[in-house]
């Protein structure tokens, strides 16, 4: 069976980053191709979905700010100190152009100034806030709600039986 995977090529196509960006990225270590490594010169490497959701992600930190020494020393703590291999795709990361964030269950930690501290910012899930606050006004409506979206998931919805 046929490995799926994207060459260097179709990821610039899909990212829209130039080649010679890819290669220095590669080059320096800071992204690496999961399914065929670079084996010498000529060697076609072969890339993942993971791959290329950490290529965006390296963009749009870059965008915002971040420099590149900046996002090889965060990516090093996320592997090294919390033990997290694909950093750049497993982990939600946010920025305000000077530090970068890593969302570590309700709280973001520091990843870059003072890399592990814990900072004051609480995140609120507004979704869950607004559809309490509606099933408060409403119960029923609240029920008819989280019947149509188990229904949109999938999920079996318990029918009323008529006698």
């Amino acid at each position: 069976m046929p490995q799926v995977g994207y060459s260097s090529t179709q990821v610039c196509n899909i990212t829209q980053l130039p080649y010679g960006t890819l290669f220095e990225w590669m080059s320096t270590g800071l992204i690496t191709p999961s399914l065929v490594k670079p084996q010498g010169r000529g060697k076609r490497v072969l890339w993942d979905f993971r791959d290329l959701v950490a290529i965006q992600t390296i963009q749009r930190l870059r965008e915002h700010g971040l420099s590149m020494q900046g996002l090889r020393r965060i990516v090093a703590y996320i592997q090294q100190r919390l033990d997290i291999e694909h950093a750049l795709s497993e982990c939600w990361l946010a920025t305000d152009g000077r530090e970068c964030y890593m969302l570590d269950g309700t709280q973001l930690l520091g990843l870059f100034r003072q890399p592990g501290q814990m900072t004051l910012f609480h995140l609120l899930d507004l979704r869950s806030t607004t559809n309490q606050l509606r099933t408060r006004l409403n119960p029923s409506a609240g029920h008819q709600r989280s019947t149509k979206a188990r229904a949109r998931q999938g999920r079996p919805t318990q029918q009323a039986k008529s006698a």
